[in-house]
């Protein structure tokens, strides 16, 4: 459901404004109306974002830092940690990540450097090449296949082998100005000794430890001012953009500050600014108003509030349609995977992961709890084929499976028919939605076209599926279709009846058009149901067979490599399926449901000042 909101106005002296902002801000429940910055300002609150886009960007780089010892901690926290400002600590913390990185970077470069020059054993490139150019020699270094190196492979140079490897033999090869190709792979070599080179390694190797030492200790000794730092930062933006972007009345002399307030929250409001010289008034919003929308939801619905978000906010007059979403989603996620075992494996892996990771973030909590419940319906639904990580249940001669797969157990024509009945439903219950919006929104004439289109399907339905029924529903057939065709806009008949009428009669036949084939378009796309979970379980039974038919006939070998090819397998399998059982339930959503529901959306997200 969608927060009632109310309205607030205030009016402060000019004055007493940076005070009162701060009360406001303190009290934080307010959202502010956007106003407009000048150039000035808008760099000064320009200044503040990219400080705290500095300061955000080195707490990610302190997060990423593996915790340190408790004695380096403890050494840290006793020893002198001291900074004379905010400012010193941040600037100290920027260049040992500055250098750190310029070490592990130099230690990168120093391995690949080494691991080239170690075949070639101990020598210094740059005196050997100093040498042999006194003598007018040039010094080459190549690699190439045993079966490609011979002592002739260059035949006007001088080629001496100088280590191999199974793959590779490594040599060298003098020349004395001549040229010629050589079928081998030219060596660039270091200039550098691979002593001075491990030396300078090891040095540097010692730095970073250092380095990253001393950033650790910093890290748990002063991260929490870093922290503070940051929502100062955040604070006196907001604090800045609302001061500059204020409307003034009066010569300047009064500050006119709109926005709006949860419903119930007003008296907060009245007990912080009781005593105050600023005059404010809270009403009701009017028609026209840019309403934040604030979703309040109990905690299973708001698990999906994520779905509602990512399409977009819906209008303040509109219905919230999370709770709605909520069931459909979650039976259509279940269908997609259609495989129990995969299902029964999310649902331990998320439980898992609750019971022994301490310290999860209040977002990550609500996604495991959503993929907990998503991996619960895709456990039942795959009883409906019984489908066990590609294994049929219902044919293993288990009493207790036979029991149950001859209570749920649906074959492919079942599945397929279950799949346009869903759709069927969801697109009736979004109609019905539409209803209760377009009557709450615009009065209940606007809901009859609706009424009657839901009328005439809901009619055609009983005709095809209870033919002894039929004489009644065609009664039903006709209102519908009178519903529908004379009262999709009934404004029209104030102006002129007449011509109201011939309009709406000439819109009903567009509507019906638009109806007819986008409901048979949107029913045909719920076929997806069966489709994405009879290709999941398909790929697994191929999976099975592989596993079992190309594992090897040994005693040790054979288990090995079937139960390789088998978590290998399944786990792409899986992999596949859970992203295509979050994306087309979505797009369920999105395209059929939310169409067909009328949903409009665009409402902006409440953000208080605070």
């Amino acid at each position: 459901m969608i927060t009632k909101m109310k309205k607030l106005t205030f009016l402060v002296y000019h004055r007493e404004y940076d005070e009162f902002l701060h009360r406001l801000q303190e009290l934080g429940v307010m959202h502010i109306e956007g106003g407009s910055l000048d150039k000035g300002q808008s760099e000064a609150v320009s200044a503040d974002m990219t400080e705290l886009r500095r300061v955000d960007t080195l707490l990610q780089q302190m997060e990423q830092l593996p915790a340190p010892d408790a004695k380096e901690t403890g050494a840290m926290e006793h020893g002198d940690s001291a900074f004379d400002s905010t400012t010193d600590l941040i600037q100290t913390l920027e260049t040992l990540f500055a250098d750190y990185a310029q070490l592990t970077d130099r230690a990168k470069t120093l391995t690949e450097q080494i691991e080239t020059l170690t075949p070639w054993g101990e020598f210094d490139p740059v005196e050997v090449r100093r040498e042999l150019a006194t003598a007018g020699c040039e010094l080459r270094f190549y690699t190439a296949s045993p079966k490609a190196f011979t002592k002739d492979i260059a035949p006007n140079f001088i080629v001496q082998e100088i280590s191999q490897e199974k793959k590779k033999v490594y040599f060298v090869a003098i020349n004395h100005g001549e040229e010629q190709d050589i079928p081998a792979t030219a060596v660039t070599i270091p200039d550098a000794s691979l002593s001075a080179l491990t030396a300078e390694f090891e040095q540097t190797s010692a730095q970073s430890a250092q380095t990253l030492s001393k950033l650790q200790q910093l890290t748990a000794a002063h991260r929490a001012e870093v922290e503070a730092c940051r929502d100062q930062l955040q604070s006196r933006m907001n604090f800045d953009t609302v001061r500059f972007g204020t409307e003034t009345a009066a010569d300047d002399h009064l500050m006119v500050l709109r926005g709006w307030i949860p419903a119930g929250r007003e008296e907060e409001v009245q007990t912080t600014f009781a005593g105050s010289s600023a005059w404010f008034e809270i009403s009701d919003p009017q028609p026209g108003d840019d309403i934040p929308i604030c979703l309040k939801n109990n905690r299973f619905f708001k698990l999906f509030e994520m779905f509602t978000e990512l399409y977009m906010l819906p209008k303040y007059t509109e219905l919230d349609l999370t709770p709605y979403l909520a069931p459909f989603y979650i039976l259509f996620f279940g269908l997609c995977l259609g495989d129990s075992g995969y299902g029964l494996f999310i649902t331990l892996g998320v439980l898992a992961v609750k019971h022994f990771v301490k310290g999860l973030s209040q977002s990550l909590k609500a996604a495991l709890n959503l993929l907990l419940v998503l991996g619960i319906s895709a456990f039942f639904c795959g009883l409906l084929s019984g489908a066990f990580f590609g294994f049929n249940l219902y044919t293993l001669g288990v009493p207790f499976f036979d029991k149950v797969g001859a209570a749920v157990a649906m074959d492919n024509s079942q599945m397929f028919n279950l799949s346009l009945i869903l759709g069927f439903i969801q697109i009736i219950f979004g109609m019905s939605l539409k209803v209760y919006n377009r009557a709450i929104q615009l009065g209940f004439s606007y809901a009859l076209s609706t009424i009657g289109w839901m009328m005439v399907i809901l009619s055609l339905a009983v005709v095809m599926l209870l033919p002894d029924y039929a004489h009644i529903a065609k009664w039903f057939t006709y209102v519908g279709l009178a519903l529908a065709f004379l009262c999709n806009s009934p404004e029209r008949y104030s102006k002129n009846p007449v011509t109201g009428l011939l309009i709406n009669v000439g819109s009903g036949l567009w509507d019906a058009y638009n109806t007819a084939t986008g409901m048979l378009g949107d029913m045909l796309s719920y076929v997806r149901l069966f489709a994405l979970g009879l290709s999941g379980g398909i790929l697994a039974t191929v999976f099975d067979s592989l596993a079992t038919g190309l594992a090897p006939d040994n005693a040790i070998l054979g288990p090995i490599v079937m139960v390789l090819i088998f978590v290998f397998g399944h786990a792409l399998n899986m992999f596949m399926n859970v992203l295509g059982a979050f994306v087309h339930p979505m797009r369920l959503t999105f395209v059929e449901f939310f169409k067909n529901a009328g949903y409009e959306g665009g409402g902006t997200t409440y953000k208080p000042f605070k």
